[in-house]
């Protein structure tokens, strides 16, 4: 009994990812291998602040 394609199909993977600059506080990023960066330029950091003053500024207690 055999398991699995005859045909495979090879998927190549970028050994290095992309380094990029956040936009807000300048700071230098990389993605993972085989990952585009974000659309906007915005790291972790920099979304979690915006979220936390965008909700303080709708009134919303946290």
């Amino acid at each position: 009994m055999t398991y699995g394609s005859k045909n495979l199909e090879y998927v190549t993977i970028p050994a290095a990812g992309v380094e990029w600059t956040c936009l807000v506080c300048e700071g230098i990023e990389e993605t993972a291998p085989g990952y585009e960066p974000p659309s906007p330029l915005l790291c972790p950091s920099c979304i979690r602040l915006a979220l936390v003053e965008s909700l303080r500024a709708l009134g919303v207690k946290l």
